[in-house]
Order: structure tokens, then sequence, then C-alpha cells
């Protein structure tokens, strides 16, 4: 049998730019297999999850790797109503990423772009429509890389938040004390801390849905705090619990690798801008990631118990 694809590359803005997948469009050598791993397979996984092929386990995401739930969740898009099968000698799809695949899955992810650009966060400073006149004085980048449309239940809170969400209903949280003052010229309280007494807006474990991060430091050890912020997140999240996570390459270098252990992206954008007055662009990186199971996660991080 002859693959016959639809298109000689592939144009979705997100497949075009990683070449690994465009070899798999053109080569049978090329396809991804089971136990693949690198940056085209965290596409797929993204797509996939976009698609709402499933959950696909929180390790295979952070690690990039072709592994069991992956494997899962192609077969379940490859299975029907798609039924991208090669007859010549299949009966039923196989777990592998082939020419007809690849194919398919770009013209779905080409479908899903048109929709508008986030439901989830904002892209812009101005944010969505709201009444800007009751927003505090807000830092740089204004409500850019901040939730939208939060999960309607449980707790809202902004880990070192400066106020750009109050107007969502969240509330700014430390779980670092030292971090928990304003900065200068602000005149509100400070944040409150995430563990602190009932009385003092403490946070009990499991109470909170919705978590927004902002160019904001995410320490997994005990050096900088005790208890430090993975422990503290992953404590008050609900199971389900979405996080909206954004920062500047230097904060998205060194501390987007722990956040994205937290669970599956389901939606992802790098915005450049240009530096003024120079010929650099810099960028701003945005996803926004679903906490399943906040106990095995924390497991997972292997911490010492904190004094």
């Amino acid at each position: 049998m002859v693959v016959v694809l639809t298109r000689k590359r592939l144009v979705s803005k997100q497949f075009k730019d990683n070449q690994k997948l465009q070899r798999c469009l053109l080569s049978p050598a090329d396809h991804v297999l089971p136990g693949s791993r690198g940056e085209h397979v965290g596409l797929i996984q993204e797509a996939l999850t976009k698609l709402g092929m499933g959950v696909i386990g929180a390790s295979e995401i952070s690690t990039e790797l072709y592994g069991q739930s992956t494997q899962q969740a192609v077969l379940r898009y490859k299975g029907p109503p798609r039924n991208i099968i090669n007859t010549d000698y299949q009966r039923t799809p196989d777990n592998i990423v082939g020419q007809m695949t690849i194919d398919r899955l770009d013209a779905d992810m080409v479908e899903f772009e048109k929709v508008p650009e986030s439901l989830l966060v904002t892209l812009t400073e101005a944010g969505p429509k709201h009444d800007h006149s009751k927003c505090p004085t807000l830092q740089s980048g204004g409500h850019k890389g901040t939730p939208i449309n939060p999960l309607p239940f449980g707790k809202r809170i902004n880990i070192y938040g400066t106020h750009e969400t109050d107007y969502l209903g969240f509330d700014d949280y430390a779980p670092n004390p030292n971090f928990a003052g304003r900065g200068q010229g602000d005149p509100s309280p400070p944040r409150f801390l995430t563990n602190a007494p009932p009385h003092l807006h403490g946070l009990e474990a499991k109470s909170v849905s919705n978590i927004a991060i902002r160019s904001s430091p995410i320490f997994a050890n005990h050096v900088h705090s005790n208890p430090n912020e993975v422990e503290e997140i992953l404590r008050v999240a609900m199971p389900g619990c979405r996080v909206t996570y954004a920062g500047t390459d230097e904060n998205f270098t060194t501390f987007g690798p722990t956040v994205l252990r937290f669970g599956p992206v389901i939606e992802r954008h790098v915005l450049t801008t240009r530096d003024p007055g120079t010929t650099a662009d810099s960028h701003f990186h945005v996803i926004v990631l679903v906490i399943l199971d906040p106990d095995t996660v924390l497991r997972s991080f292997q911490l010492p118990p904190f004094l």
C-alpha cells in the first residue's frame, strides 16, 4: 500500500518547527517509536492532551518519554473514528506515530489552532475585559501570563503574587515567610502564608483548585525555604488543580523543569518581544498544567522531611 498523505510538510504551529517530526512525515525510517525520548515526543504528548486523548503520566511528560501512557493515548487517537491503519498488513491500529499518524495529527492541530489563542491564560498585558480602575498598580507585564476562566470551585491563590489576579478572586500567598512582604511602594498588607494557622488565612491540605505563578521562585530544597514552594504547592493542591506558570527565559530555565514535574501540560505559549534598542529577542514562557495526584508527585521529588 502506498501511503497517501495530505501534505508534504507539517504546517501546524505545534509541529512545523520540529525537524524530527518533519522527517517522520516523509520517511518510514523516522517513525516515532515507544521508548523514544526528546522534544518531538513532548510535542506529540502535548497535542494528544490538547485533543483530549486521555491522561499521560507526569513522569513521561517531564522526561519527554514515549512510555506506556503515551502509547495508550496514541492508540486511542488512532482508533475509531479515525481508524489510522495500513490495511496492507494491519487490522487494528498500532502504538507508533508514523507517516499517516503525524499527517492526521498535524491536520487536527491546524483545526485546533483556529480557536481563540487561549481560554485559560491571558497573553496580553491588559488581560480579558474587566474594570481596570479596581486593579492596584501592577508590576511590569500587567496581567500577561495570568489565568482566565479559573475552575469555579476551591481556593484560588497566586504564589508571591502582586495583585495581578485580584480581579479573579485570587489571593496572594507566600510559602516562604521571607517573601511575604510587599515591594517598596506597595502599602497593602503582607501576603498570606500558606502554612499559617487557619485564623491567619493559612491553607488546608487539598483546598486549592487554581494556582497562579508568575516569575516566582519555585524551589524543591530546604536551603531557601523550610518548607519549600514545591512542598506547599503540592500540600494545598487538590487533585485536578490547575496551575498557570509564566516567566522569562531565565526564570523558565531555572524553575520551569521543576514546575513541569507537577503534571501534564494542557497549554503552552512562548511570547517573543524585541528588547528596546537592540536586535535581541526575549521570550516569555507560559504553560498551563494540571496536578492530577499531588501526593504521588510530591513523593516523586523524594524530599527529606522538613524540620
